[in-house]
C-alpha cells in the first residue's frame, strides 16, 4: 500500500487532508507532538467522520497509525523514507518547528538514494510550502540542492469545514461536502500526475490562493470581529443570520472579489457564487457552531499587510475600488479581545499605550493620512 505521511493530527489533518489520502489508497501516517491525539489515532487505528450534508452519516477511515515528533522521531524518519507524499496541516505558524523533522527525512532519502517525494503545507496561509521548504533549507540539515533533489515542493489552497462531535456515542469530526485542495501541478515530478483524488491540479496557485483567503477567510474573520465589536456575539453564526450584519460582510467579500476579477480575470458571477456557497451557505448551515474566539483570533496576523483582510483592502486601494467594508473590518480586529489570545492582548495593550492612530500604522501598514489610514480611524471611532 502507499504511504504518506502527515503531520498535525488535529480536525483538518485527520478531517481533511487524511481522509482525502486515504481515499486516495494511501495508509497515512500522522505525526503530532500532542499524546492524546496519538493515542485516540492508535487506539484502533482507525476513526470516525460524519457527514454533515448527509444527516452525519458515519464514515470510517482506517489504515492510519500516529508517532510522536518528539517521541518517535526515528519512526517518522524511517516513515518518510518509504512515503510517496509529506503534507502538513500544523498551522503556518508552526511549519518552522516540524521543518528540521521533515528535513532528516530527507536527508535519509538522500543518504539512500530514493527517488523525488512530494511535500505540500496544507496551510492557510499564501505560499505555505515555500514557508516549510524555506525553513527546511535554514536548517542547514541538508542544502538546498539536495533537498531539490529527494523532493518536490507544490503549494497548495486549502479549504473544509470541520468540527468535533459526537453520534451515537461515538466521537469523531464533522465535515461538510464541500472542501478546496488545490495544488500547483507544475511544481510536481509529473505535472500531468494527480496524487490525490478530489484535488483541483493548476498552474497559477497565487490566483485561487487569493481567491480563498481574500474572500472565505476573508469573510469568515469579519463575520467574527463584526459581531463581537458591533454586537457582542461571541458565535459566528448569530452574525451570519442578523439581517444587520450579513449584507455588511457581503459587502466586505464583494470588496475583495471586485479587486480578484481585476486582477486575475475571475467572473463576477463565478465569484459570487464561491462566496455563497464556500463561505455563507457551509457557514449558516443548522447545527455548524463557531466560536469568534476561534476564528477570529490571532488579529495582528490577520490585519496584516498581505493576509486576509488588509491584502484585499489594499488591492482595491491598487484598481481605485471601494474597500470601506474591508476597513471597518480591521477597525474591528482593532476592538477584538479575547481572553489567552496573545495577539489580542498585544494589540489591546498597544493601543491602551500608544493610541489608535499608531497601532493602525504599526500593525496594517497603512500611512498615516492615507485614504486607508482615515477609513479606518474613522470607523474604529464609530464603534461604541
Amino acid at each position: 500500500m502507499k504511504k504518506a505521511v502527515h503531520f498535525g493530527a488535529g480536525k483538518i489533518g485527520r478531517g481533511f487532508i487524511a481522509e482525502l489520502l486515504h481515499d486516495s489508497g494511501y495508509e497515512v501516517i500522522f505525526g503530532d507532538v500532542v499524546d492524546e491525539l496519538i493515542d485516540l489515532v492508535n487506539k484502533n487505528h482507525k476513526y470516525s467522520l460524519f457527514l454533515i450534508d448527509h444527516d452525519y452519516e458515519e464514515k470510517i477511515i482506517d489504515n492510519v497509525i500516529a508517532y510522536s515528533n518528539i517521541k518517535d522521531a526515528d519512526k517518522l524518519i524511517d516513515e518518510m523514507c518509504e512515503a510517496e507524499i509529506i503534507t502538513t496541516s500544523v498551522m503556518a505558524t508552526n511549519l518552522p518547528k516540524v521543518a528540521p523533522l521533515i528535513t532528516m527525512g530527507l536527508k535519509k532519502r538522500f543518504e539512500q538514494g530514493k527517488g523525488k517525494v512530494i511535500i505540500m503545507a496544507c496551510e492557510n496561509a499564501i505560499m505555505g510550502t515555500d514557508i516549510l521548504k524555506n525553513a527546511m533549507i535554514e536548517t542547514k540539515i541538508l542544502t538546498k540542492e539536495q533537498i531539490d533533489s529527494v523532493a518536490v515542493f507544490p503549494n497548495t489552497a486549502v479549504d473544509r469545514m470541520v468540527f468535533g462531535g459526537v453520534h451515537n456515542g461515538t466521537e469523531g469530526i464533522e465535515i461538510g461536502d464541500a472542501f478546496e485542495l488545490v495544488i500547483e501541478k507544475g511544481k510536481l515530478e509529473n505535472p500531468d500526475s494527480e496524487p490525490i483524488k478530489g484535488a483541483e491540479y493548476v498552474e497559477d496557485i497565487m490566483m485561487y490562493l487569493q481567491r480563498k483567503i481574500y474572500i472565505i477567510n476573508c469573510g469568515h474573520a469579519i463575520a467574527g470581529y463584526f459581531g463581537q465589536a458591533l454586537k457582542g456575539y461571541e458565535i459566528v453564526q448569530d452574525s451570519l443570520r442578523d439581517p444587520e450584519l450579513l449584507p455588511q460582510i457581503r459587502e466586505a467579500m464583494l470588496e475583495s472579489a471586485s479587486a480578484l476579477e481585476k486582477k486575475y480575470g475571475f467572473s463576477h458571477d463565478s465569484l459570487v457564487e464561491y462566496m455563497e456557497t464556500m463561505m455563507v451557505k457551509r457557514f449558516t448551515t443548522p447545527g455548524v457552531v463557531d466560536p469568534i474566539s476561534r476564528v477570529s483570533r490571532e488579529p495582528i496576523r490577520k490585519i496584516s499587510p498581505n493576509d486576509r483582510i488588509m491584502g484585499p483592502a489594499n488591492n482595491c486601494e491598487q484598481y481605485g475600488l471601494e474597500n470601506r467594508y474591508l476597513l471597518k473590518g480591521v477597525a474591528c480586529a482593532l476592538k477584538f479581545k479575547s481572553e489567552g489570545d496573545l495577539q489580542a492582548e498585544e494589540l489591546q495593550n498597544y493601543i491602551l499605550n500608544n493610541g489608535v492612530e499608531e497601532a493602525i500604522v504599526k500593525y496594517t501598514g497603512a500611512q498615516r493620512d492615507s485614504h486607508i489610514f482615515n477609513v479606518i480611524l474613522e470607523e474604529y471611532n464609530k464603534i461604541k
